[in-house]
């Protein structure tokens, strides 16, 4: 059965390169906020529990997980707006979904023009602006390659 096209809103589960030389140890909810013909772009999510400090900065942007209850995000949250990080767009990203749902329409219409605003006025930062491959994705998340591929014929 062919897995559902990846959509903007969803959320993917991934270890990523944050900066430059910044790599995530664990996985971390990214949001899907653009998906071109051969690339995704992606807003890192962290939630606020313990970090309540991170809303202090122009930089992060609220999510609050109710009202609606959203069913991508379990905990209130923030997204990092400072930060561009694309990935080649792979067919093993639509594993990295825990669900195929989306950020409610009118928190993903505010986060994303947020995002976009925070950009055009700040800039980012150049250690902040990161392409993954298709290849160092994987290499960073062996769980989405299919076993069946890596067995030798």
């Amino acid at each position: 059965m062919k897995k559902e096209e990846l959509e903007i809103g969803q959320i993917l589960w991934l270890n990523v390169r944050y900066q430059i030389d910044v790599i995530s140890n664990i996985k971390h909810p990214m949001l899907i906020a653009k998906i071109e013909n051969d690339y995704i772009e992606v807003i890192a999510i962290d939630k606020t529990a313990g970090k309540m400090h991170q809303l202090f900065h122009n930089y992060n942007f609220y999510i609050n997980c109710e009202n609606p209850k959203e069913s991508v995000i379990y905990e209130d949250s923030y997204a990092q707006l400072n930060t561009k990080l694309t990935i080649d767009k792979i067919e093993e990203l639509k594993s990295a979904r825990k669900t195929c749902a989306k950020l409610s329409q009118n928190k993903l219409s505010e986060l994303l023009n947020e995002y976009n605003e925070y950009q055009v006025k700040y800039g980012v930062d150049e250690q902040r602006i990161v392409h993954m491959t298709s290849k160092e994705i994987l290499s960073l998340n062996t769980d989405l390659i299919d076993k069946k591929e890596l067995e030798v014929v």
